[in-house]
C-alpha cells in the first residue's frame, strides 16, 4: 500500500515537471534596434522591421537568441558607423507596439539635447538566430582547425 502511494505520487510530481518545460515557438515579430555611445555622445536607432522566423520561448515570452541581434547591431555599428563601444539593445513585438515604443524612445533622446540620435535606416538587417549561430560555430570551427595545426609544426 505505502509503495503504490509512493509510486502515484511520484508519477504525479513527475507529470507537474513536464508542465514547466518552456516550448520554443517559431513566430514572425517586428524589432528594431537602439545603440547609444557614452564616448562620444551619439545614439543611434534603427527602423522597426519585420522578422519572418523569429524563435519566442512560450512561457518567459523572451525572444530567443535576443542577445546575438544585439551583438550584431553593435558589431555593425562598430565596422560600418565607426562606434566606439556602443551600448546596444532591442526591442521586439507587434507592429504598432514596437512604433509606439521607437518614437517614445526617439522623442525622449531628441528632447535632451544632449545626444545626437542617428537614423540608422534600412542599412542595419538582422540574421535569423539559427543562421547566426551555424556561422559563428562554422568560423569557431576553422579557428580551432588552425590553432591545432599550427601546435602540430611546433
Amino acid at each position: 500500500m505505502k509503495k503504490s502511494v509512493f509510486y502515484v505520487l511520484f508519477f504525479l510530481a513527475f507529470l507537474s515537471c513536464q508542465n514547466t518545460v518552456a516550448k520554443v515557438r517559431e513566430k514572425p515579430i517586428y524589432m528594431f534596434g537602439f545603440a547609444i555611445s557614452f564616448v562620444d555622445s551619439l545614439a543611434y536607432i534603427t527602423d522597426v522591421q519585420y522578422i519572418e522566423s523569429a524563435y519566442i520561448d512560450s512561457k518567459s515570452k523572451f525572444l530567443v537568441g535576443r542577445n546575438m541581434y544585439s551583438v550584431q547591431l553593435q558589431h555593425f555599428l562598430e565596422k560600418n558607423e565607426g562606434c566606439q563601444h556602443p551600448v546596444t539593445s532591442i526591442f521586439f513585438g507587434k507592429k504598432k507596439k514596437m512604433e509606439k515604443k521607437m518614437l517614445s524612445i526617439r522623442q525622449k533622446y531628441e528632447r535632451g539635447n544632449v545626444y545626437v540620435l542617428k537614423n540608422i535606416a534600412c542599412n542595419f538587417r538582422p540574421e535569423n538566430y539559427e543562421e547566426q549561430e551555424i556561422i559563428e560555430s562554422s568560423e569557431s570551427d576553422e579557428a580551432d582547425d588552425k590553432a591545432s595545426k599550427k601546435s602540430r609544426k611546433m
